[in-house]
């Protein structure tokens, strides 16, 4: 037999074999599909390779995931997915537990339901033919998205060693902290989520459905609801377990999920050693109203993230703290806090009669109020970043026996941050003191204004009508401005 025929048997084998060369090999194409989860529920997904990856090669891959109430991207060319594929990277997307067309109910991110789901995800991810892997089962993996998505990004790698390293953007620390600061109920932010979660098809577990009806009364959780919630985010044992690289990417003006709330976890993952950075930038659940700097900043930091700890590249992935300032330029320093940081304090004393008529601010942002009493700043230097604390030694009366007042940073038009801090008074005539943080935040001027109010629409309507005597004092965390930094991309 000849050389000739014997090719021609091996092409028309290979034919009828359904085999043909990599060249001809179709390219990999997007997808949508179901994945089954460990109780048997439906979690849709979306995988899109990674733009011009070649038959037959593999890229590393990123989970993006979606807010609260929403569905996983679908549209190969929407931000969150394409700025990620034509950096060489598959991207996949779904529709949390509850969501979008994705069965069960909503339980809030919690480890052993939606953390389980993304082990089931990840499991199909790694027998994808475009899915990277560094060992059978294990895909070369990291994850992304903000807010309901961002707390899902530490669940997944407190539990699971598959995930790489992450960019939780918007998230939080604790729950009860961020709904409930200061045992205050935070009823404008709650109402908007409980709107998001029901809306259309959505379906959410009884804890949540209660948690809304309080919303409504402005009631705080009993011990057991309160406990349902301690446990649904990364504060305390899960945030331990993260040792995976992390990006937490945190927003200035955020009143739902605050710095603060960064700033816990940033420093929970320094103390156990895990490589971590941070970013603050104008934006998250709030509206930014100073200049946000440079744009796009954020979207090339994180990519440089991914290529530094997936791709293994020796990228630079920019100094160890970074913050966009009021005035809208990007600085940076090796950690947070500033080294330079010390502490600049002023006092002053006044008396404040509040009632239900009182009110300021929006649902989701706080705004100067008419009705206050102020304390000066203190004339400095540099700017202000961090938490300041307050100090207040009180007496006062009331129609009821508790309330809350709310503390705020105000420059002229504008309160810093936009984050108005819930002070607990107790109203029966006696002398009482308490020491608060403040909302954290990166502001040069150095008119600030300490207002105390007594009322604030990110929190439930005040209801008791009464008299506080005050001293208080405001301990600021002042330092000269770091370094600008290089913007990325530039």
């Amino acid at each position: 037999m000849t050389v000739r025929r014997i090719l021609v048997l091996l092409l028309t084998l290979a034919v009828v074999l359904g085999v043909t060369s990599p060249a001809a090999a179709a390219p990999p194409a997007a997808r949508s599909t179901t994945v089954t989860s460990f109780d048997g529920t439906s979690i849709v997904v979306n995988f899109f390779p990674a733009a011009g990856l070649p038959a037959g090669e593999r890229a590393p891959s990123v989970l993006v995931g979606p807010g609260w109430g929403g569905a996983g991207e679908t549209d190969p060319d929407a931000p969150a997915v394409a700025g990620l594929r034509q950096r060489g990277y598959n991207v996949l997307t779904w529709d949390p537990r509850g969501f979008g067309r994705s069965g069960g109910a909503a339980s809030v991110d919690h480890y052993r339901y939606e953390g389980r789901d993304m082990q089931a995800l990840l499991s199909w991810l790694a027998r994808q033919p475009e899915a990277r892997l560094d060992r059978t089962g294990d895909p070369r993996v990291g994850m992304a998205g903000g807010s309901y998505g961002g707390g899902i990004q530490f669940v997944t790698a407190a539990i699971d060693r598959r995930v790489d390293a992450i960019v939780p953007t918007i998230a939080w620390n604790s729950l009860v902290n961020s709904l409930y600061p200061n045992h205050t109920p935070k009823s404008g932010w709650g109402n908007l989520l409980c709107a998001f979660g029901s809306a259309g098809t959505n379906r959410v577990v009884a804890q949540v459905k209660e948690t809304c009806g309080l919303a409504a009364t402005g009631g705080l959780p009993d011990a057991a609801l309160e406990a349902w919630w301690r446990d649904h985010g990364p504060a305390g044992r899960l945030i331990d377990r993260v040792r995976v690289p992390t990006m937490i990417v945190q927003g200035t003006v955020d009143t739902l999920f605050p710095l603060r709330e960064g700033i816990a976890n940033y420093q929970a993952l320094r103390a156990n050693g895990t490589p971590v950075k941070m970013v603050w930038f104008c934006g998250g659940h709030g509206t930014c109203l100073t200049p946000a700097g440079a744009a796009g900043h954020v979207e090339a930091l994180t990519v440089a993230w991914f290529d530094r700890w997936l791709k293994r590249a020796r990228t630079n992935t920019g100094p160890g703290f970074e913050y966009v300032d009021d005035a809208g330029v990007w600085r940076g320093a090796p950690k947070y806090p500033l080294a330079t940081t010390h502490r600049v304090t002023r006092s002053g004393s006044g008396t404040l009669s509040f009632s239900p008529a009182d009110t300021s601010g929006s649902d989701v942002a706080a705004a100067p109020a008419t009705n206050a009493v102020s304390v000066p700043g203190p004339a400095y230097r540099g700017q202000v970043v961090g938490s300041p604390t307050v100090k207040l030694t009180y007496r006062g009366t009331g129609t009821a026996p508790r309330t809350s007042l709310y503390a705020q940073l105000v420059d002229g038009t504008k309160v810093a941050g936009n984050f108005a801090t819930a002070l607990p008074v107790t109203l029966d005539g006696k002398t009482h003191t308490l020491e608060v943080p403040l909302g954290a935040v990166a502001w040069s001027g150095a008119t600030l204004v300490l207002q105390i109010t007594g009322a604030s629409r990110l929190y439930y309507p005040q209801r008791v009508t009464g008299s506080v005597t005050y001293r208080a004092t405001v301990t600021y965390p002042v330092t000269p401005p770091a370094h600008a930094v290089r913007i990325s991309g530039n």
